[in-house]
């Protein structure tokens, strides 16, 4: 009697799909977080740009005409450019400020993003230690890694801006700060 070899079809177990199946998840787990990481140090990098860029066109500004320009009545979420306050979303640069000293503030600082900003913006400056009144100009205050930041070596003139972004929607800002005091850039709630 000649035996038949059966060739028997070789096919998955419900184990080695169920395997296949937790380390894809696993590996588009991976890719969601590295992926949403990327988003967050993109939108970072273009606040602290744009700190920068207006850090140096305050400095601009006031080899060509003596002073510091103050953009925005106050700092903060409250306050900022071009949309108060910002959220999980970008938007275009070269509106309506509502929240400005006067409506061409921030073009006379010549300061031009090069696509729509997730970051809102305020700028306070003063070239004085009082107003024309008499008046003692308070330096505001900035909170860094939740305490107050020490800004009373900072004299006039003198300038402060601010970027906040709530880059999730959450409710809680980034904050990246720049001064006339100091070469540095802050950043707080960097991971918020």
């Amino acid at each position: 009697m000649k035996m038949q070899l059966r060739s028997r079809a070789r096919a998955f177990t419900l184990i080695e799909a169920m395997m296949v199946v937790t380390i894809v998840g696993i590996l588009a787990l991976l890719a969601t977080a590295g992926y949403r990481r990327w988003v967050r140090t993109a939108y970072l990098s273009e606040a602290q740009d744009m700190v920068a860029n207006i850090r140096a066109a305050e400095e601009s500004f006031r080899s060509e005409n003596g002073g510091y320009v103050s953009v925005s009545n106050g700092l903060g979420p409250s306050y900022d450019y071009p949309r108060h306050p910002p959220g999980a979303f970008k938007t275009a640069w070269g509106g309506a400020c509502d929240s400005c000293i006067s409506s061409s503030s921030w073009a006379s600082l010549n300061v031009q993003p090069s696509a729509p900003v997730a970051f809102g913006y305020s700028l306070q400056a003063a070239n004085s230690a009082t107003t024309a009144g008499g008046a003692t100009i308070a330096i505001p205050t900035l909170t860094y890694r939740g305490t107050n930041m020490d800004l009373s070596a900072m004299t006039a003139p003198w300038y402060i801006v601010e970027a906040d972004g709530d880059l999730d929607g959450n409710g809680v800002f980034t904050h990246v700060y720049g001064m006339s005091a100091t070469n540095q850039i802050y950043i707080d709630n960097e991971g918020e």
